[in-house]
């Protein structure tokens, strides 16, 4: 004779399916956040114009940060650039104050 297993009641199912539906928001969100990369946009920027022989280097020291590195890859993100060669006359957003 095969045995059978008692029924699960309504309500414990109804909390399980709860618990699961919170989880896989808060692990949605967990991923939303891993995926932005914690980047946090400057508060306040500026427009610049690179002059010739200026680096990304020079114009992040400029903005007086303390954070150097920091600062340049801010400004290699604003400006969606995808090297590191600036030319004269190119006006680029900076992180500004």
């Amino acid at each position: 004779m095969a045995a059978t297993r008692p029924e699960v009641p309504a309500a414990l199912r109804r909390l399980g399916l709860a618990v699961a539906c919170v989880l896989a928001v808060v692990l949605i969100a967990a991923a939303a956040v891993v995926a932005s990369g914690f980047n946090v946009a400057p508060e306040h920027t500026a427009v610049t114009t690179v002059q010739p022989g200026q680096s990304i280097w020079d114009l992040a020291a400029a903005t007086g940060s303390s954070d150097v590195a920091e600062t340049a890859a801010q400004i290699v993100e604003l400006n969606n650039l995808t090297s590191s060669t600036l030319q004269a006359g190119q006006t680029l957003i900076v992180p500004a104050g």
